[in-house]
């Protein structure tokens, strides 16, 4: 027989499962194999059965379970008191209780710790390849917490919490032995999801901080340590130790030591795209896809129906390389791979492998961003300019549906028609050129293309307007609806600033769409001396994007230095800024902001003017530039200048401290607009066009106050072509609301998420033992994720039922179900509604007395 305790408890008896029983009978065998090989005393398991109110009967229960238990050890029926068929004793009477035999080899748990001790042992040693792959095992044999189902019923033994802990130092072994190996980019993903649950552990942390550095990415690695400073000193009071602080400042010195062992130093260096000196021994020359980790019981793959854009680039290795020798391909094929990886990367996407010289990356995986199909073609572009000179290149990109697969680690991968036609346009594309679909052109706006469609089908990309920062989508010009308060308070700022010449700074926060950029403009107009700076979506730039834009905005990298002089004078000041303004001015990758030039710049500006500073979407800025930006309004010197940022409430959860009533700051929230204005705003929009009752009445829905929703509804409908306009069929969502709600999807934790998706398939209204039963979870776990949607205005609360007593809550927005219900698979979203009807089916049950219980 083989046991499992790693996961729900489960017994095979020649790879069968073993019925074990009722839930007293399961927690007593569990408890024991907790304790294999080991005499426990009754008195123990009777604390463990029942923590408290023991009944009179209880150790007449226990012997019943005992008994049972024998007989289900011994399924040959040989052998007495609980033996095997070989008359070997498993559960025995011992005093002064029990006593259960399990070879060790045939529990789980034990093969864990066996497993961990080698992999540490290993580790100790220096070996990391042989570390890492061993822990990786030792991992794989998890299928879900440490005795999961009987965790549901209650049960909470000590025991569980030291296996969870275990588990945890074993993955942290883990990622320090891949560290090492050089698979930083492998596992930040991994990391990343596991902090979310267990943001305390500063070895997690610290680990995150080394793989984003080694990635090139420093200030993310920062922020990190910032963020879980933040929730040590604020939740626990405590500062990070000092082996996190140590690590703060060797990121911050660039310290050597941080860099990767020799022996992975030129795997790094091609993944960044620079040169690496020769190894003594050539490698060889085999190309392969991205290390995909082997399918096992630990690993939990997520499908969902994604839209997302592909990118597939082809290059003429055996051309580059002359007469083609195998070792000159090889050395032109890595020089490509790197330079692949970096743009992709940068632009925030995923290299999903190659075949020979074609290569493939995704972006919308495993997070969607609003402007995939934008970064994916600027990708695109930037690779083709970088291998000009290297291979000849022909670059397809497609956006569509796709079937995606989202491992807890590895790389994720899509499947469906759309790689097929991404394949079709690569191989259109002409040598040295970028071809995308029709999708793919209407959502890059940063874009510029070819005046015709090609002939072979497709559009050719030319250009990107703005080579750095993300040019999103412009807004059309729409009417200003209900927004007229708002502007009122804006201008009244505007104003006491130009009286009393005191800086001031707004924060405007809505969600995606509302109408907080329109709200800005409405504003600049009507002032002469706007200036904006925009914070990229997809940290594509050096991360201070908001910065650049502010001074490119007023002078470019050329004549900087002559505005300069203008402001200040001819001098050693002009100098000095200029020289800490110009990484700035130029976009360089490698600029550190230095703040104050920029405010002193700032300042210089206003003193001569009124000045609006516009930071866009200020909740995509990172840490450092938040701090400053924070701190501009108090310590900026007496000049009249109005510092705008708009964000989504997201920042909430960021930034509280942006909202607790500072000197000279104001926060204004913008609301959806009413059902009125929302019928106002499609009358001008639609402008004479007949619609029938029915349609009026489902856009309106669908629109749910957004104004951005409506420009693209009301698209949609003025499209003859269009089934909805001709049959009054149920309105489909457009690319660019299905991407906006998406991302916000994508931004919640993995298990919050996965509550969501069980909560569209249950209905209108939804209550925790309804989701808990569609998507077979702990009741108690559903309800705090239902209150964190709601706090993240996913779900709002709509009272108590009268028959369970459960709390109630319906989806803010309709559009959100849909597409949370969409992104499921037919097949998972089939056995769903099967499991919510049966639930629906059953007797009313009273859970509030249970959930009071988990609650506690």
């Amino acid at each position: 027989m083989r046991f499992h305790l790693l996961g729900s408890l489960e017994v095979l008896d020649d790879d069968m499962p073993v019925p074990l029983g009722g839930v007293k009978q399961r927690a007593a065998l569990g408890f024991l194999l907790l304790h294999a090989n080991r005499v426990v005393a009754t008195s123990k398991l009777l604390q463990a059965l029942w923590s408290r109110d023991v009944p009179p009967t209880a150790r007449k229960m226990l012997q019943n379970a005992v008994s049972g238990l024998r007989g289900v050890l011994t399924p040959h029926g040989s052998g007495p008191e609980g033996s095997g068929p070989d008359g070997s004793a498993l559960l025995l009477t011992h005093a002064p209780g029990y006593l259960l035999r399990v070879d060790p080899d045939s529990l789980d748990l034990s093969r864990f710790q066996q497993l961990t001790e080698q992999g540490r042992g290993e580790l100790s040693a220096g070996n990391w390849p042989a570390a890492a792959k061993v822990l990786r095992k030792a991992l794989s044999l998890w299928r879900g917490p440490v005795l999961a189902d009987l965790a549901e019923t209650g049960i909470n033994w000590p025991e569980l919490t030291a296996i969870k802990d275990w588990r945890l130092a074993t993955q942290e072994d883990c990622f320090e032995a891949e560290l090492a190996c050089g698979r930083h980019y492998e596992i930040i993903g991994e990391l990343e999801s596991l902090i979310e649950v267990e943001p305390y552990r500063e070895r997690l942390n610290g680990q995150l901080m080394l793989a984003l550095y080694r990635c090139g990415r420093q200030v993310d690695a920062l922020s990190v340590y910032r963020r879980t400073r933040a929730a040590l000193v604020e939740e626990l009071g405590l500062e990070p130790g000092r082996e996190l602080q140590e690590l703060e400042r060797a990121i911050l010195d660039h310290a050597p030591a941080l860099d990767l062992p020799p022996s992975v130093q030129r795997r790094h260096l091609l993944a960044v795209g620079q040169s690496a000196p020769a190894l003594p021994v050539p490698a060889p020359v085999v190309i392969t896809p991205p290390p995909v980790v082997e399918p096992s019981p630990v690993d939990v793959t997520t499908v969902e129906r994604k839209l997302v854009s592909v990118m597939m680039v082809s290059a003429q290795l055996g051309l580059a390389a002359g007469d083609g020798d195998p070792e000159d391909v090889d050395e032109v094929h890595q020089e490509v791979a790197a330079v692949v990886a970096a743009e992709v990367s940068r632009l925030g996407g995923v290299v999903g492998g190659n075949v020979g010289s074609v290569f493939l990356a995704l972006f919308g995986v495993p997070r969607t961003a609003e402007d995939d199909a934008d970064r994916a073609v600027r990708a695109a572009l930037a690779i083709r300019d970088r291998l000009g000179s290297v291979a000849d290149v022909q670059i397809g990109v497609a956006t569509g549906d796709a079937l995606v697969r989202l491992p807890s680690s590895g790389t994720p991968s899509a499947s469906g028609v759309l790689l097929d036609q991404c394949r079709q346009l690569m191989a259109l594309a002409p040598l040295g050129a970028v071809r995308a679909c029709t999708a793919s052109r209407d959502a890059s706006a940063s874009v510029t293309w070819a005046a015709d469609p090609a002939p072979t089908g497709g559009w050719q990309a030319v250009s990107c307007v703005s080579p750095r920062g993300a040019t999103r989508r412009a807004q059309a010009s729409v009417p200003f609806v209900e927004r007229e308060r708002e502007l009122f308070v804006l201008q009244g700022l505007l104003d006491e600033v130009r009286d009393r010449r005191r800086p001031h700074f707004v924060t405007v926060l809505g969600e995606a769409g509302v109408g907080k950029t329109r709200l800005v403009h409405e504003l600049a107009s009507s002032c002469s001396a706007a200036l904006r700076g925009t914070a990229t979506a997809f940290g594509d730039d050096h991360g201070y994007g908001p910065l650049s834009g502010v001074v490119q905005g007023f002078s470019s990298p050329e004549a900087l230095h002559d505005a300069l002089t203008s402001l200040v004078g001819v001098g050693d000041l002009a100098d000095r800024l200029c020289v800490s303004l110009s990484g700035l001015a130029s976009g360089s990758p490698d600029v550190v902001a230095d703040f104050p030039a920029w405010r002193r710049f700032l300042e210089e500006i206003a003193d001569s003017g009124p000045l609006v500073v516009f930071l866009e979407d200020v909740h995509w800025a990172n840490d450092v530039v938040l701090d400053f930006v924070e701190e501009l309004s108090e310590q900026a010197g007496s000049v009249p200048l109005l510092v705008i940022a708009t964000a989504r409430p997201e920042l909430l959860q960021r930034r509280p401290s942006w909202f607790g009533g500072k000197r000279n700051a104001t926060t204004i929230s913008l609301e959806p607009l009413s059902h009125n204005g929302t019928r106002s705003l499609l009358n001008a929009l639609l402008q004479t066009r007949e619609l029938s009752a029915e349609l009026w009445q489902a856009l309106v829905s669908c629109v749910g106050g957004n104004p951005l929703f409506a420009t693209e509804y009301a698209a949609m409908v003025s499209d003859p072509r269009m089934p909805c306009v001709q049959n009054d069929v149920g309105l489909p969502v457009p690319p660019s609301v299905r991407s906006v709600i998406t991302a916000q999807l994508d931004s919640l934790p993995f298990a919050v998420k996965a509550v969501l998706g069980d909560a569209a398939v249950v209905g209108e209204l939804v209550s925790p033992g309804a989701v808990a039963a569609t998507g077979r979870r702990d009741p108690g776990d559903v309800a705090k994720a239902l209150e964190l949607l709601e706090q993240r205005d996913f779900l709002r609360r709509q009272g108590r039922n009268s028959e369970t007593g459960e709390i109630e809550y319906g989806f803010r927005h309709g559009l959100v179900r849909d597409v949370v219900a969409d992104q499921l698979p037919r097949a998972v979203r089939a056995e769903k509604q099967d499991r919510a009807a049966a639930w629906f089916a059953e007797p009313a049950l009273d859970l509030m007395p249970f959930m009071d219980r988990r609650a506690g």
